[in-house]
């Protein structure tokens, strides 16, 4: 989560010199980031609750949307490079 605030805050100054489409970046990022800050304390509570019972699943939804958040913030990133 820290890395994506990191990120975003890093595309907010690339916007001078790569312009607007810098704020699609921008969004993505930090939609991921408040995604991730929303749902940190059911994921947590659920480990914890499996590793009580000796039974932790794997969060598969989880690791998908951040996989594809960062395949689209890859593919917006080099789009933005290629446009400039």
């Amino acid at each position: 989560m820290m890395a994506l605030v990191t990120v975003s805050a890093i595309f907010l100054r690339w916007l001078p010199a790569h312009g607007f489409p810098i704020l699609l970046l921008f969004a993505v990022s930090s939609a991921a980031a408040l995604a991730i800050y929303l749902t940190q304390r059911r994921r947590y509570s659920t480990s914890s609750h499996g590793i009580a019972r000796e039974n932790v699943d794997a969060d598969i939804t989880a690791v998908l949307w951040t996989a594809f958040a960062g395949v689209v913030l890859g593919a917006l990133g080099i789009g933005v490079v290629l446009a400039a």
